[in-house]
């Protein structure tokens, strides 16, 4: 069976509606049929999943935390928009006016839009959440 690969971006936030739980579930089902993730592209408003300060209720899921754990499982680069996080106040250490403020974190990195642009010219399928 021929592989895949596919480069997921998410442009929503995580309690706006159900996209960043979608590309969730899409990546874990496409890496457990043996296909490749690329990376997830988190944009516009979707940088928001990036935030190690997100604070989900005890029914709802931690977004935050199974990106994490699908970049711990698989090796998923889980790249932020530079811009577009420094727009919405989601920065590392690097940016933020005080350590202590900084509310992005590895497995997450700041990358330029052009990141996203360079997978897909690789051959990698887009899909946008």
């Amino acid at each position: 069976m021929k592989t895949h690969s596919f480069t997921i971006m998410v442009s929503k936030s995580p309690f706006d509606s159900r996209n960043a739980e979608n590309a969730m579930r899409f990546c874990e089902a496409a890496l457990r049929k043996g296909h490749d993730v690329d990376q997830v592209f988190f944009y516009q408003s979707g940088i928001h999943n990036a935030s190690r300060l997100l604070m989900p209720n005890s029914d709802e899921i931690n977004i935050y935390q199974k990106w994490c754990d699908l970049h711990d499982q698989y090796d998923v680069k889980l790249n932020v928009c530079i811009t577009a996080a420094a727009r919405r106040g989601v920065v590392d250490k690097e940016l933020a006016y005080d350590t202590i403020a900084a509310n992005l974190q590895a497995p997450f990195q700041q990358v330029g839009l052009t990141e996203y642009f360079a997978s897909i010219a690789d051959g990698s399928m887009s899909i946008q959440l």
